[in-house]
């Protein structure tokens, strides 16, 4: 997997279809050039909610996505079958009726996980401009049951108004209810703003070296103020919680890239790989190598 572009983190994408695997789906605009949303309609209403596409997939082996450092939330419900969803750095094996959503800065990575199982899921992509409040915010991965049924059907409204282009107050309806549906689901996870911020920051350059000081400007909280509501939201400090962000990227790294350890270490803000295991293992009880090994062998 090569790297897309680099500002101080390697940014990588990866789509694996295979020829049995199906999708409707529905884009914001006509600038995504990429092959499997070339040729989908486009439904402008989804731009009013900063949804950049949506759809259906029945995803059937070898079916897997990879998207490292992904600039936007993501909403994903499991309508039947077998899939699995990176989520902290482990992989999750979703039932029928559970939806989830990955925040913005985290790599999403997903993939059937049966050979001779398809994997029927909806998804909905937002995507905000640079400067822009997101509609749909998070610092953490969100699990939870969902009314998958209600869902699915509001997402077939929306496909089959915008594949006939023609009644486009409908199309912004279902837009508009299609963006409801998540932001119900999100809004009882919901985290203090000023922590989603910092978070934010924080998770776009995790190689810095963050301190107290700094963290508490960027959420222009005072330290000790920024103490509490981190403990209250997070059950650890500030500091532990930086480390725990990178813990997080590391393992989503080693599971889903072929980077050496070393790159790893650097991009998550270890400058010594020595440090940086010894750390690591004293998060997931594993060295990074052994992690490496025990996760991808989940997509073999």
């Amino acid at each position: 997997m090569q790297p897309l572009k680099t500002i101080g983190k390697p940014l990588t994408e990866k789509h694996i279809f295979g020829e049995k695997t199906k999708l409707r789906c529905v884009r914001a605009n006509e600038n995504d050039e990429r092959d499997w949303l070339d040729h989908q309609p486009v439904c402008a209403a989804l731009g009013h909610y900063q949804i950049l596409h949506a759809g259906i997939m029945q995803a059937q082996h070898p079916y897997e996505v990879v998207r490292t450092f992904q600039e936007g939330a993501f909403f994903i419900v499991t309508l039947a079958g077998a899939g699995r969803i990176l989520i902290n750095g482990r992989w999750h094996q979703c039932s029928e009726g559970e939806a989830c959503l990955l925040p913005a800065y985290a790599t999403n990575a997903f993939h059937c996980a049966k050979e001779n199982q398809p994997w029927d899921f909806c998804w909905v992509r937002y995507r905000h401009r640079e400067l822009q409040i997101p509609l749909i915010k998070s610092s953490q991965p969100i699990l939870s049951n969902f009314g998958s049924d209600q869902f699915h059907a509001a997402m077939l409204g929306l496909l089959a108004e915008s594949e006939q282009g023609h009644r486009h107050a409908i199309i912004e309806q279902w837009a508009q209810l299609i963006h409801t549906y998540v932001r119900e689901f999100v809004t009882p996870f919901r985290y203090d703003d000023r922590l989603w911020k910092l978070w934010t920051c924080i998770e776009r350059d995790l190689s810095y070296p963050w301190s107290l000081d700094a963290m508490a400007s960027i959420a222009s909280l005072s330290t000790e103020h920024l103490r509490r509501l981190c403990r209250a939201e997070h059950s650890r400090s500030p500091l532990e919680h930086v480390r725990w962000l990178r813990m997080q990227r590391a393992a989503a790294m080693l599971t889903t890239t072929d980077y050496k350890i070393e790159a790893i270490a650097y991009d998550v803000g270890y400058k010594n790989p020595v440090v940086f295991s010894t750390a690591f293992k004293k998060h997931f009880k594993l060295p990074p190598s052994k992690y490496r090994i025990y996760q991808t062998a989940f997509i073999a």
